[in-house]
């Protein structure tokens, strides 16, 4: 296929509501964090911005000098055209377009972790919390492979080069020795803002709570948080 635009309307979930949906879930699950920073000269980078769902939700607020990357020339371009930004790098490894990058209070990586060989993951967090401003933060999301559902995002996709879950995701950023004062996991929750979304919720509270007891009936270890999607929240030093 010619590029990710292409590749995301070829998915089975797409619809001319995704867009609002994705939106959505953007403003329910990063609006805490940009709130506590909310002024029209904060310093954010997005890499991977598919759409632009997360960019127009920064334009929405008032941000207009958001820095992207991306592989795909088609997909800076699309979000060049639409939204307002602050420049666009188009790149693959961090490590060769440092030199472009700036320092940032907010730096978002939604669905770009599990693309990324293991050998270049450290690297990777290295580079980021490097330009990170102090009081910054940098969210990274993946799909949650403590949720057996979720095996679908994990190989349904032949670019996905590893899975995680919150336990893996710590040991990730003290695999890559950052400095930081905290990290967070917090889940990738659907937001109720209708009604459809509501009876999810519940269903989806019910589904993990059976799901909790049979791990807990087998044994071992196992992670509490079985949302599809979680987040990997790290904080700058001066947390």
């Amino acid at each position: 296929m010619a590029n990710y635009l292409d590749y995301y309307e070829l998915n089975p979930n797409f619809s001319k509501k995704t867009f609002s949906r994705k939106y959505g879930y953007v403003k329910y699950n990063f609006g805490s964090f940009l709130r506590k920073k909310r002024r029209s000269d904060i310093k954010i980078l997005e890499i991977g911005p598919g759409r632009g769902e997360a960019i127009k939700y920064f334009n929405d607020l008032g941000i207009l000098n958001a820095d992207v990357i991306d592989n795909d020339a088609e997909v800076l371009k699309h979000i060049e055209s639409n939204f307002k930004i602050g420049k666009c790098i188009l790149g693959v490894n961090l490590l060769a377009i440092e030199e472009k990058l700036n320092r940032y209070d907010f730096i978002l990586a939604t669905h770009i972790l599990e693309h990324i060989p293991i050998s270049e993951q450290k690297e990777f967090l290295q580079i980021l919390f490097s330009h990170l401003n102090q009081d910054g933060i940098i969210l990274i999301t993946v799909p949650n492979m403590a949720n057996p559902f979720t095996l679908f995002e994990r190989y349904g996709d032949i670019t996905h080069v590893t899975g995680f879950t919150d336990l893996s995701l710590k040991q990730l950023v003290k695999y890559a020795e950052i400095s930081t004062h905290q990290i967070e996991i917090r889940k990738f929750r659907i937001p109720p803002d209708n009604l459809t979304n509501v009876i999810r919720i519940l269903i989806q509270s019910f589904f993990h709570a059976i799901l909790l007891l049979m791990y807990m009936m087998n044994g071992g270890s196992y992670s509490k948080n079985l949302t599809p999607g979680i987040t990997l929240a790290i904080y700058g030093k001066s947390r």
